[in-house]
C-alpha cells in the first residue's frame, strides 16, 4: 500500500507503523493533530486550522505552544534519526503551518479514495464487475469512525464528519453498483449497519429499501420506508424525497408481480440465487445462541460485514483482545448475522487455546470434528495432518461455509482450519494477535476493546431492568466504571444486582470499590464468568520477558502507562517493549 516506510490507519483507531513496527501514539490531542495532518497529508495545514480543530472558537492562551509541544512529539517519533545526515524529513514546517510529506498510498483513507475514484471510471465505462471489486475492496479498508482515539469534540468536527460521509456515499454507490449486477443481497448486511448510523440519509436509505426489495423482503422493505417517512416528518417536518420514493415504488411493483418477468420500467437485473450444491449430508448449523444482551460494536461488526461483504476469495477474520472482552460474543454474533450468506453451512469449534479446564486442542483432533460436521463418516478419516487438511479443503471446494475457530492459542493450531475455497469464511478469536496470519493469509485483525461507559450503562440496564436502574444514575455510572468497560466483569455485577432484588445499587457500587485494583469482586463459581481465572490463563502463557514487564508495571498500571517508560523500567529497547506491550494487551 505504500512506497514508503510508513504506515498510517485513520480509518477506526488510528494506528502507525513504521517497516511494520508499530510506533507509539501520544494522547488524544496529538493523536488528532496527526490525524488532520494525515487527512491533508502533502498539503501545508496553517496553525489557525489545528486549533480551530482542537479547541473550535475558545482556544487557550497557551494554544500555540500546545500545538509546538504536539508538532515536536510527532517530529520525534517519525524522526527519530533527525541528528544523521541521510536523516528522512517527513513533517516539515511551511510559511503558514505544517505538512506532513508522505506518500498519500501509506494512508489507508487515500487508498480508499483512490479505489473509490477507480470504481467510479470503471462503472461510467460500464465494467460493472470490475467496479463493484474495486468498491469492496475499498470498504474493507474501515476498521471504525475516522478520529477514533481523538477527543469527542474533535471526532464531531466538520473536517471528520465529511471523511466519515465519504464512507457512506461510498457504500450507497457500491450497493447501487452490487443491484445492477444481480448482487444487491451481499451489500445487505453493510447497508443495515450504515444506514443504522446514518437515519437521515435518504440516499442510504433508499439504498437499503432496493436492496431489502431485491432479495424478495418485500415486507420488511416497506416497513422501513414507513419508519423513515416517520422520522423525517417527526425531525425534520418533510416528507421522502425523489430517491426514497423511487425505492418504495420499486418495492411495490415487485409485491404485486404474478410472474417472474422483469418489470418493463425497471432495467435493474434481478438477483440470481446460485443454484444449491447436491450434498448429502444435510448443512450443518453449529453456531451457539447469540447473547440475549449484545451491545455496541458497531464499527466492528460493520468491518467483519463489509469483509465479508467484499470476499472474491475465503475471508479471514480474527478478532484479538484480552480475557473477558467479548471476542466470542461479538464473532457469534456476526455469525448470525452472516449465516444466510452461507447456506452449506456454519461451524462452530473452540480450540481451548485459554483454558485450564481442557487442553488446547491439536489441530487433528479439530479437522477430525470438522470433516465429521461436513459428513465425512468417522471410518474414512485420513490418520495424517497433510491428509486431513486436504480432505477438509476439498470437501469445502464447492461450498459457502462460514466457520467460526474460537479460542484459539497461536496462529499454528490455526493454520490447518483455515478455508481456501472462494466461498468460505472463517472467523478466529484469541487473545494473541496471531500476526503471522496476516502475512500467510492475508487475515484481517479486528480488535475488540472495552465497553465505553455509556455502552457499559446500556448493558447493565438490559441485564437488570430500567425499574431497577430508575432513578440510580450516580450508581449505575460507579459499577460500570469498576468494571472498566469489560463485558465479564459487568455481567458479574449486573448478576449479583439481580440475584439481590432488594439489595440497593449503591452497596453494590460502594462494594466494588471497596476492592479498587483487585479482581476478588468479581469471582463468580461459574468459571466461564470469573474474571480473576481468565487472565490467569492468559498470564500463563506469556513468553517470559513480556510476564516480567507485566509485573514490573505493578496493580496499578494500565494502557495510559507510555511504552518508553515501560521500556526503562523493564530494561528493554522501547520498540522490544512494545511487542511485549502489544503481546500483553493488545485491545486499543
Amino acid at each position: 500500500m505504500s512506497k514508503g516506510p510508513f504506515t498510517f490507519d485513520i480509518m477506526g483507531p488510528i494506528r502507525t507503523a513504521l517497516n511494520g513496527a508499530p510506533l507509539p501514539l501520544g494522547g488524544p490531542q496529538q493523536c488528532a493533530v496527526l490525524t488532520l495532518l494525515l487527512i491533508r497529508a502533502g498539503e501545508s495545514v496553517p496553525l489557525h486550522e489545528i486549533s480551530d480543530l482542537l479547541w473550535q472558537d475558545d482556544p487557550p492562551a497557551t494554544a500555540a505552544n500546545v500545538i509546538h509541544h504536539h508538532i515536536s512529539a510527532l517530529r520525534r517519533m517519525l524522526e527519530p534519526d533527525l541528528g544523521r545526515r541521510d536523516a528522512g524529513r517527513w513533517l516539515l514546517r511551511s510559511s503558514v503551518g505544517y505538512r506532513l510529506d508522505v506518500d498519500p498510498g501509506s494512508v489507508d483513507l487515500h487508498v480508499f479514495r483512490g479505489l473509490v475514484e477507480r470504481g467510479r471510471d470503471r462503472a461510467a465505462r460500464s465494467d460493472w464487475e470490475q467496479a463493484a471489486s474495486l468498491y469492496r475492496e475499498a470498504l474493507t479498508l474501515r476498521r471504525g469512525s475516522v478520529g477514533t482515539g481523538s477527543p469527542q469534540n474533535v471526532a464531531s468536527t466538520a473536517l471528520f464528519q465529511a471523511a466519515e460521509s465519504e464512507y457512506a456515499k461510498a457504500v450507497v454507490e457500491a450497493a447501487q453498483i452490487h443491484h445492477w449486477i444481480g448482487h444487491g443481497h451481499w451489500m445487505l448486511p453493510l447497508l443495515r449497519l450504515t444506514a443504522e448510523r446514518y437515519p437521515l440519509d435518504e440516499q442510504l436509505q433508499a439504498a437499503l429499501v432496493r436492496a431489502l426489495g431485491a432479495a424478495g423482503r418485500q415486507v420488511e422493505a416497506l416497513d422501513i420506508y414507513r419508519r423513515i417517512r416517520t422520522t423525517l416528518s417527526e425531525e425534520l417536518g418533510i416528507e421522502p424525497g425523489d430517491a426514497l420514493r423511487a425505492a418504495q415504488t420499486a418495492v411495490l411493483r415487485q409485491s404485486v408481480r404474478t410472474d417472474a418477468t422483469a418489470d418493463p420500467e425497471d432495467t435493474t437485473p434481478a438477483p440470481t440465487a446460485a443454484a444449491p450444491h447436491p450434498h448429502p449430508a444435510p448443512a450443518p448449523a453449529q453456531l451457539p445462541p447469540g447473547l440475549p444482551v449484545f451491545v455496541g460494536r458497531d464499527e466492528e461488526l460493520a468491518r467483519i460485514l463489509a469483509l465479508a461483504a467484499g470476499a472474491s476469495g475465503p475471508v479471514i477474520a480474527t478478532m484479538n483482545g484480552m480475557a473477558g472482552i467479548g471476542k466470542t460474543a461479538l464473532a457469534v454474533h456476526a455469525a448470525h448475522l452472516l449465516a444466510e450468506r452461507f447456506p452449506d453451512g456454519q461451524l462452530f469449534v473452540n480450540l481451548h487455546g485459554f483454558d485450564d479446564s481442557a487442553a488446547a486442542l491439536a489441530p487433528a483432533d479439530a479437522l477430525s470434528c470438522l470433516l465429521e460436521c461436513l459428513g465425512l463418516p468417522a471410518r474414512n478419516l485420513p490418520s495424517t495432518i497433510p491428509g486431513l487438511t486436504g480432505k477438509y479443503r476439498s470437501l469445502l471446494a464447492d461450498r459457502r461455509v462460514l466457520i467460526v475457530l474460537d479460542n484459539a492459542r497461536d496462529a499454528q493450531q490455526v493454520q490447518p482450519l483455515l478455508p481456501s475455497a472462494p466461498g468460505c469464511m472463517a472467523l478466529v478469536t484469541s487473545r494473541n494477535v496471531l500476526e503471522q496470519l496476516l502475512v500467510t493469509h492475508n487475515a484481517h485483525p479486528v480488535s475488540v476493546p472495552p465497553f465505553s461507559v455509556g455502552e457499559g450503562r446500556v448493558v447493565l440496564e438490559r441485564h437488570i431492568g430500567p425499574s431497577r436502574t430508575a432513578g440510580q444514575a450516580r450508581a449505575v455510572e460507579a459499577i460500570v466504571e469498576s468494571c472498566r468497560g469489560v463485558p465479564i466483569a459487568l455481567a458479574v455485577a449486573a448478576a449479583r444486582a439481580s440475584l439481590n432484588p432488594g439489595r440497593p445499587l449503591e452497596s453494590i457500587a460502594g462494594e466494588l470499590r471497596t476492592a479498587a485494583n483487585s479482581l476478588d469482586a468479581f469471582f463468580s463459581p461459574d468459571p466461564d464468568l470469573d474474571l480473576r481465572r481468565a487472565l490467569t490463563c492468559s498470564y500463563r502463557v506469556l513468553d517470559d520477558a513480556t510476564a516480567r514487564l507485566f509485573r514490573r508495571l505493578g496493580e496499578g498500571a494500565d494502557r495510559r502507562v507510555r511504552v518508553e517508560a515501560a521500556a526503562a523500567l523493564a530494561g528493554l529497547p522501547w520498540r522490544a517493549a512494545g511487542s511485549c506491550w502489544s503481546a500483553w494487551s493488545p485491545s486499543p
